[in-house]
């Protein structure tokens, strides 16, 4: 006996010093103030809110044959949650019963709730539909200094003497908030203030309803040791405890933590002496996109394959609509059933996932539903065969179907055939006559470039003053010969890149600023991604302007120069480089 009880003595010492490094690790309780939000009998109001002849009734919320939830009208004639539909008839015949199977209203009305905390403050957890936590800590100490209270909010937890600023402005700022869900959603509820998720989520349903309860540091211990059974504490895994003969939390608290850790491991053994202490260090996170939509039944007996497929038939044309109006690609599907077991009734869920082929994820986010649906439905059957042998007796009791690995998206892999795939570099291939399109992204590409010259520039004037070259090319046509590395100083500088490879001769007249007629008539040799027939179907002063900007950009002819410094070759390809990142109409010419 003496032996038990000084092994009792270590453990205590042991946790002891545990709780200490755990406390000094995290902020002290005045720096958390953590609200959570219960909204009262959330099904019920929503029922009222879409029927407001319901309020002053009696009203029960029926799925299959169980009130899940009802008003407090009801409540007060003996209907709980969770009684069955006669039960709760017997207790009151005057029960009104909406079928609350469809969870559409509520979903969106939860999410409304959500929504609204956050444009209050980013730190919002979604606990199921009717609860969110959030943290208030940083708008504590931002209007602690400018906005002092002396007082509390709703109800103080006990009865204490001390007073705490933090948490006095916290419960402030909780009614607040709950006035405001009120105001604009018409749903009332209550509210926990305390320093920890914990501790907010279990005084937040001390007074009901639509009330709100502060919890002060001092009064934990108070109210932990009132909480009776372990189930009270959420997150508790109450069969390995009772395993191990822990009943309430009284129990777990006094259990020893080396027998703890032995049974259940350090990490966890920590955790959930921690808990029973009142000890919640875990942050709000912030609830973003639903990482996954499922959509499920449950009933008595099923054990016809028809069933199960007209079930499944169902419960997959709302999640595809859920899906779609969410926006997202779902990429894989999961198909969950729950066989009657004699000796474990509610606990035998069986699985199967697979992959959801693009073609039909593609279906699942657009107007062709329908069609997904009966694809999906095909996928659902094969996952089903694997689970259950539809040759012999089977007996299910819950069908669900889950879309997950949720992704926004993308963009089409490819712009071929749309109208910017002309402005991309690879619009014109580099040699036309492998491509059956090649002609006409040139043609649209000169195209383009004459509507810019047409409406930004005006058409060129002085022709002889701006272009002397241009000109006595049009009087004496001469072919470049990019090729010979001696040119004689009769030669003319023509405007044609280096690396032409086809003469084309253009005919055409052209009107200059002066009123003289000039038959520019020249053959020179065009960019191998060039329509000659295109192009000689262009304005002249367009044909000029083109020629010209080759001229400025043809590239440095391959001519060994024995002067030229080993650094300056380096230095032109960077110049070259600049000037060909310019915007120009030779652009669209560019070589792919």
């Amino acid at each position: 006996m003496e032996s038990s009880e000084d092994e009792m003595e270590v453990d205590d010492t042991e946790w002891k010093q545990h709780l200490t490094d755990s406390l000094s690790k995290r902020p002290t309780p005045a720096h958390r103030v953590i609200l959570h939000f219960d909204l009262d009998c959330f099904y019920a109001q929503v029922e009222m809110i879409r029927n407001p002849a319901l309020r002053d009734v009696p009203l029960g919320i029926q799925q299959k044959y169980i009130v899940v939830t009802c008003n407090y009208v009801a409540r007060q004639q003996g209907v709980t949650k969770l009684m069955s539909v006669t039960d709760a008839k017997q207790k009151c015949p005057q029960l009104v019963l909406v079928k609350g199977e469809d969870l559409t209203h509520y979903r969106v009305m939860s999410y409304q709730v959500t929504d609204l905390l956050l444009s209050f403050c980013p730190l919002v957890e979604r606990l199921g539909f009717d609860e969110n936590f959030v943290d208030i800590t940083e708008i504590i100490q931002k209007r602690l200094t400018c906005t002092p209270v002396s007082s509390f909010k709703g109800y103080v937890y006990s009865t204490s003497t001390s007073f705490h600023p933090e948490l006095a402005l916290g419960s402030h700022v909780a009614a607040e908030l709950r006035e405001a869900i009120r105001d604009r959603l018409g749903l009332t509820s209550c509210a926990g203030v305390a320093t920890s998720k914990l501790l907010a989520k279990l005084v937040s349903g001390t007074f009901k309803p639509n009330q709100q309860t502060t919890l002060l540091p001092e009064n934990v211990d108070h109210i932990m040791g009132s909480l009776g059974g372990l189930r009270k504490i959420p997150g508790m895994y109450s069969k390995r405890l009772q395993a191990l003969g822990l009943v309430s939390v009284s129990d777990l608290q006094l259990f020893p933590l080396t027998a703890l850790i032995r049974e259940l491991g350090s990490p966890c053994a920590a955790h959930l002496k921690n808990l029973s202490l009142g000890v919640d260090d875990s942050p709000v996170n912030p609830t973003g996109a639903p990482q996954s939509l499922s959509d499920e039944d449950s009933f008595k007996k099923m054990s016809c394959v028809k069933e199960v497929m007209d079930k499944i038939q169902q419960l997959l044309g709302s999640l595809v609509e859920r899906m779609r109006k969410d926006g997202r690609q779902p990429q894989t599907f999961r198909l969950s059933v729950r066989k009657y077991s004699a000796s474990n009734k509610w606990c035998s869920r069986e699985s199967r996932q697979c992959p959801i082929p693009n073609h039909v994820g593609h279906k699942i986010t657009s107007a062709s539903s329908d069609d997904a649906s009966a694809q999906l439905l095909s996928l659902a059957m094969k996952l089903f065969s694997k689970m259950v042998d539809t040759a012999a007796p089977f007996h299910l009791t819950l069908i669900n179907v889950c879309f997950s690995n949720l992704q926004s998206r993308a963009p089409a892999a490819s712009t071929r055939g749309s109208i910017t795939s002309f402005f991309a570099p690879s619009a014109c291939p580099q040699n036309p006559s492998q491509s059956p399109v090649a002609h006409s992204n040139v043609s649209y590409c000169l195209a383009v470039a004459a509507l810019r010259k047409i409406i930004h520039r005006e058409h060129l004037k002085n022709m002889k003053m701006t272009f002397p070259s241009l000109n006595n090319a049009a009087k004496s046509p001469i072919v470049r010969d990019a090729a010979s590395p001696k040119a004689g100083p009769t030669q003319s500088t023509s405007s044609v890149p280096a690396d032409a490879s086809r003469p084309v001769t253009a005919s055409r007249s052209s009107t200059c600023s002066d009123g003289g007629d000039a038959d520019i008539t020249a053959t020179y040799r065009l960019p191998p991604n060039v329509d000659p027939q295109v192009f000689s179907q262009l304005p002249a002063n367009l044909q000029t302007e083109l020629i010209r900007e080759w001229e400025q950009r043809r590239p440095i002819p391959k001519i060994p120069i024995l002067s030229r410094k080993p650094g300056r070759e380096a230095k032109d390809k960077k110049g070259t480089r600049r000037r060909s990142q310019a915007n120009s109409l030779l652009d669209y010419f560019k070589p792919a």
